[in-house]
């Protein structure tokens, strides 16, 4: 029996690892029949609508936007929890994005004022990660994180994590406050991580990323100048990216030994960019 439910356990992870790499065939066809109904925004992961008519009737199913994210319905993440796995590791696209000199700002705005500031750029960032098919993390304090995988994103998510990266640099230089445009250095990186669902007991918290790739990407974030967009060559290689003519770093990451390879953004140019069409 106890072999029984250890193969039973082993099997499951792997449906749940082919859901989130997105190289479930049952999901893919319910995908499909969903997007048949309206109307979006729609889940993520299963493509449940959470609009119009079709949302009425997908919510009294148990397909309610998740509190924890609601880039994704309750019940894809508790199906996860069910059978008491909360994800598995899978390859991820991560983006970090913060405010240079928030601590400053806070100090010279009144805190309305930063509130409102701080606001608009999580508003803006959400905005830059949801358009690519990305789902947004966390927003804590002037960050905000944004995830990339082939679940969620399809098989292009650092090529779509690199475009997001970029609509967000330039909603930022082009928005203002008080004549100054928001001054955010963005990192992205690709790598092995453990995705899904957190949280005590059978609460549903979040939907998150936890590993080293997470860490990293979160190192190359502090490193990123304001305006900047840096990108492990990691990324750029999957993302299809022309990095001949762009600037090259090497970033020491705290507890590492080998330092990481990055390359750094100009102004958008259709030379460098990857294609932003993905499945």
């Amino acid at each position: 029996m106890r072999r029984f439910e250890e193969m039973a356990a082993e099997e499951f992870t792997e449906q749940v690892r082919a859901v989130l790499t997105g190289e479930s065939p049952w999901l893919a066809k319910q995908r499909r029949a969903f997007r048949r109904i309206p109307s979006p925004p729609r889940c993520k992961l299963c493509a449940a609508p959470f609009a119009g008519l079709g949302g009425l009737v997908f919510r009294h199913a148990g397909f309610r936007r998740s509190s924890g994210n609601p880039a994704l319905c309750t019940r894809c993440i508790t199906d996860l929890r069910k059978r008491q796995l909360t994800g598995v590791e899978i390859p991820i696209t991560l983006l970090f994005s913060d405010i240079r000199g928030s601590t400053a700002m806070g100090e010279r705005m009144r805190p309305t004022d930063f509130h409102t500031f701080l606001d608009r750029f999580y508003r803006m960032a959400s905005d830059s990660i949801v358009a690519r098919d990305g789902i947004v993390d966390k927003v804590v304090g002037d960050e905000v994180i944004g995830l990339f995988f082939g679940g969620v994103t399809g098989p292009r998510h650092a090529a779509a994590a690199v475009a997001a990266a970029i609509d967000l640099t330039e909603r930022a230089r082009a928005s203002s406050t008080s004549r100054v445009a928001i001054p955010v250095g963005t990192a992205i990186h690709t790598g092995e991580a453990f995705v899904g669902a957190t949280g005590l007991g059978t609460t549903v918290d979040d939907f998150t990323a936890l590993g080293d790739a997470v860490n990293i990407t979160a190192r190359l974030a502090s490193a990123a100048a304001a305006g900047e967009v840096i990108v492990s060559v990691v990324t750029a290689e999957a993302a299809g990216m022309t990095t001949d003519q762009l600037e090259r770093r090497t970033v020491a990451i705290r507890g590492r030994i080998e330092p990481i390879e990055v390359v750094v953004l100009p102004r958008p140019d259709k030379n460098v960019l990857p294609d932003e069409h993905h499945a």
